[in-house]
């Protein structure tokens, strides 16, 4: 359904010309995962593929519990910005330190996510993170 183009465009989801030819990247760009900060979920990819993680206690599949972006959304992503964001946030002249985009003001490593995981099995269990 997401190659179908004429489905995108009867659904009226701000599907735009650039996405012609690959509505599926629009899917992978605009709606896959929630970026920002967010509790449990998916974690973003970053420069890796993403792999599991295992508890160092008793080697269970660790989950997400928290992610720590730097952004809340980037420039192509106009569906995860609020609407109330948007004008300013899709428009030159941005001030450094005033993006709509990270109203946190919170920056890790050169804007990357933190993301901390916790064993399923026993929250006594330490936790892991990885920064990208």
């Amino acid at each position: 359904m997401l190659e179908d183009w004429s489905k995108c465009q009867a659904a009226d989801v701000g599907v735009d010309s650039l996405h012609a030819d690959h509505p599926e990247e629009f899917y992978d760009c605009e709606l896959a995962d929630a970026p920002g900060w967010k509790v449990g979920g998916w974690p973003p990819w970053g420069r890796t593929d993403p792999y599991p993680r295992f508890c160092a206690v008793c080697d269970a599949q660790m989950v997400p519990l928290l992610t720590i972006a730097s952004f809340e959304w980037d420039g192509g992503m106009h569906g995860w910005a609020p609407y109330a964001d948007q004008a300013a946030a899709f428009s030159a002249g941005h001030v450094a330190g005033q993006d709509p985009a990270q109203p946190t003001a919170v920056e890790v490593g050169s804007i990357d996510n933190l993301q901390l995981y916790v064993c399923p099995a026993s929250p006594e269990h330490p936790h892991t993170d990885l920064i990208q």
